[in-house]
């Protein structure tokens, strides 16, 4: 098990008392803080809700439209072989924020309403009893930062435990519509659905002032421009969670209307829905980047993109990539990302070695003049040695995913070694190999064909499972014989 740790401590109310300062409200808590050493960066990372690899222009989308975010890409380093450290969003979200495989923080499967992993009654494997909540022992990107000095906000999607686990527990001065669910029930103010039971008010979103119409995506990226204005004098962290462009698919209509004019002049059968989604992400991230500029921090705040997981196949196309969210296969875990780090970096430059979300928790430890060694059992890696164009040993990535997910009902894990990919389902029982190098839609197994390493790369897949998962599955005590 992961050795505990202590968290971070909340250091505003000290400091409010030092200066004599009444304590605000969560809101502007930040702004009555003293300035910390302007030598240190800003960090946004801006991190969109199941965006597919596809789905942006500069990756190679000719239906979506994301001018901000193609400007941003053309001036920052893209990551083209970028994974998420799961298929689904919980676990995904608890390896970005913490540096840690989701098997090493005891979170395997995401939250969901039913408070339970789901799993067929007559299934092979009964998913890992884990914690479904991010514990206190993890330190956290913010936790991490606050010993720097840094103001830090976590402004729209959480899904990492219930109340006593939001942002606020987790080192973050502020959170904004940051709770216990994944997905709004409605994007449209006022956010909620008649009759539906887990409706919750988002916490510290001030609806007094919102009226019919308001679009939750633009709302978030108010909040978040609001906090950048207030902390433009002193170092801050931003973790901007947008709930687009997960389900409920719903957009403004101009743009609705836009995109099915566009989809019947080309005829692709995409979802204009979907689309209109995307544009809106790309609006609110051209919103942030026009504030920092205004604010006069633009040149000092790096600025990251990513995704929690690939893009659900039911409404978006990942191909030339397999599948989609809730899969093994590179559509479920292959995911745009895009860092912009002043002074360091060609503008415009790929990246095709493959990274995971887990290495931005020690890149930005570093970008804040934080050691990465100093934090216990980091599995990411910083980036800056990918982006300056330094020295970079290969590494072998692993995912643990032993759930019946809603979208692929395949438990597995998988490794990534060079160009081999192995995946190991669990129901049925089977392995399959991949050369991602030669055949990125994954449509020739190999596992029979190289079956040494075949089952060399299993071997070293499950050693480190033993070796780092606290909370494994088992088999299915129950399950009838067939």
């Amino acid at each position: 098990m992961q050795r505990a740790r202590r968290r971070a401590p909340n250091r505003w109310p000290a400091i409010a008392a030092l200066f004599g300062c009444a304590l605000l409200p969560a809101g502007v808590a930040s702004a009555v803080a003293p300035a910390a050493s302007p030598a240190l960066l800003n960090v946004v990372l801006v991190l969109v809700d199941d965006l597919g690899w596809r789905d942006l222009g500069c990756q190679g989308s000719d239906l979506y439209e994301t001018p901000r975010i193609d400007a941003l890409a053309a001036e920052a380093v893209r990551f083209t072989q970028a994974y998420s450290n799961c298929p689904v969003c919980s676990p995904s979200r608890a390896a970005l924020l913490t540096g840690q495989y989701p098997g090493r923080v005891g979170f395997t499967g995401h939250i969901t309403a039913i408070g339970r992993h789901r799993h067929p009654s007559d299934s092979a494997i009964l998913p890992p009893a884990d914690f479904m909540y991010l514990r206190d022992e993890f330190v956290t990107i913010a936790e991490a930062l606050g010993t720097a000095g840094y103001a830090s906000a976590s402004i729209g999607k959480w899904h990492l435990g219930a109340e006593s686990n939001w942002p606020l527990s987790h080192g973050f001065d502020l959170n904004v519509a940051g709770h216990t669910h994944g997905s709004p029930a409605s994007y449209f103010f006022p956010y909620r659905r008649p009759g539906q039971a887990w409706n919750p008010d988002m916490p510290n979103l001030d609806l007094s002032a919102s009226s019919e119409g308001e679009y939750l995506t633009s709302r978030l990226t108010d909040e978040a421009l609001q906090f950048v204005e207030r902390n433009r004098d002193r170092p801050f962290f931003l973790y901007l969670s947008h709930y687009a462009v997960h389900t409920p698919l719903q957009a403004p209509d101009h743009l609705v209307r836009k995109y099915r004019g566009k989809i019947a002049e080309s005829a692709s059968g995409a979802n204009p829905v979907y689309a209109a989604m995307v544009e809106s992400v790309d609006t609110s991230v051209g919103r942030i980047l026009d504030r920092l500029e205004a604010a006069g921090v633009a040149d000092r705040t790096v600025f990251i993109l990513a995704s929690d997981n690939g893009g659900l196949a039911s409404v978006t196309a990942n191909a030339p990539l397999r599948a989609g969210k809730g899969h093994l296969y590179e559509g479920g875990i292959r995911v745009p990302l895009i860092v912009r780090w002043p002074g360091h970096g060609n503008p415009g430059s790929v990246v095709r070695t493959p990274v995971t979300n887990a290495d931005l928790f020690p890149f930005i430890a570093e970008v804040a003049g934080l050691a990465p060694s100093s934090f216990d059992h980091l599995d990411g890696r910083s980036l800056s040695p990918l982006i300056d164009g330094g020295p970079w040993t290969p590494r072998e990535l692993v995912w643990y995913y032993p759930h019946y997910s809603p979208q692929a009902q395949a438990p597995g894990a998988a490794i990534l070694s060079g160009g081999n990919k192995l995946i190991e389902f669990y129901d049925p029982p089977r392995v399959e190999l991949y050369r991602l190098e030669d055949d990125l839609g994954e449509s020739e197994d190999l596992a029979l064909q190289e079956a040494a390493l075949a089952e060399s790369l299993r071997a070293k897949l499950n050693a480190w499972i033993e070796a780092n998962v606290p909370l494994r599955h088992r088999p299915n005590p129950t399950r009838k014989r067939r």
